[in-house]
């Protein structure tokens, strides 16, 4: 179990995966190919990441429910609250948040699968 942590750790840190030492990302959303630290190669396969996207996905989306659907079912019961502020406010939530946490996401995706399936060193 303190593995999990470890890895969730990492994850959330956007650090290698494997030497926890080594950053994933040059600067916005460029990411390294090999880790710096330990020339661990990040992406396994094509495709790798489609899993993050997953990820990225469902938690943003999931995030933008929870947010604003209370507030469109207190305007639907109350006509005196304008429901166009609100439209306003939500509508760049599913632009935004996946945008935001795009490295988490990928990051959190690769500590998921190190601990599920270990690479072979």
């Amino acid at each position: 179990m303190n593995r999990v942590w470890t890895l969730i750790g990492r994850g959330l840190r956007l650090r290698c995966p494997i030497c926890g030492q080594g950053k994933l990302f040059k600067k916005g959303f460029t990411m390294y190919e090999q880790c710096p630290v330990c020339h661990f190669t990040y992406e396994r396969e094509e495709g790798y990441f489609s899993s993050a996207m997953a990820i990225n996905l469902v938690t943003s989306e999931l995030i933008v429910a929870a947010a604003v659907v209370p507030f469109s079912i207190a305007a639907g019961m109350n006509p005196s609250i304008p429901f166009v502020p609100l439209l306003l406010l939500g509508s760049p939530l599913p632009i935004i948040l996946p945008l935001l946490f795009f490295r988490h996401s990928r990051s959190l995706w690769m500590s998921v699968d190190h601990y599920v399936n270990p690479p072979l060193r």
